[in-house]
């Protein structure tokens, strides 16, 4: 593997904890508008399991930030980088040598739809809703009031986050990590 590959990734790992660890929820599940796209980035620069790398160093760095959130920190950041490496490499967003807008606007928009709704489901089955300060609500507010804005704000991040890393990638990034190919006969 390559180490400037491996450090860039670990890099992006980093810049999502960076950003999301001052916050606590709500405002955290907000700043995946920052995240997705960021993994996005680190599943095109690793190929297959760099988005799942790049969630497991946040993951560990806002756990340690975040005592009383862990495990669930851990647990969704590689589970949101796990998704986004199997929607990606099923839909195949990588293909001969170019990245297909549309095919990862789509895997990021799954991953962050299945994440928002998994994660939802898991504060509402554990009742963690009282943790984070939402203990004056009940459980249909709850999901009117807080997990449908979030959970849809997901999805629209997902989406947009996926555009943007494509654009990203294929002007910005690309040549600098793909060597160029040469066109010899």
């Amino acid at each position: 593997m390559d180490r400037r590959k491996l450090i860039t990734a670990t890099l992006l790992g980093v810049i999502i904890a960076v950003v999301k660890s001052p916050f606590t929820f709500p405002v955290t599940d907000y700043l995946i508008i920052v995240e997705v796209p960021i993994l996005a980035l680190s599943f095109l620069l690793l190929g297959r399991g760099g988005a799942t790398y790049t969630g497991f160093v946040n993951g560990i760095l806002q756990s340690a930030v975040k005592v009383t959130f862990f495990p669930y920190d851990l647990i969704f950041a590689v589970s949101y980088g796990v998704l986004v490496d199997v929607f990606g490499t099923l839909l195949g967003v990588r293909s001969q040598g170019r990245t297909n807008t549309r095919r990862l606007v789509a895997a990021l928009t799954l991953a962050s739809a299945v994440l928002g709704v998994s994660i939802a489901y898991v504060f509402l089955a554990l009742n963690l809703s009282s943790s984070v300060g939402l203990s004056n609500y009940s459980t249909p507010a709850l999901i009117e009031v807080v997990y449908v804005p979030i959970v849809a704000w997901g999805i629209v991040s997902g989406a947009l986050g996926g555009y943007i890393s494509a654009r990203i990638w294929e002007r910005n990034l690309k040549p600098k990590f793909q060597p160029l190919q040469s066109s010899a006969p």
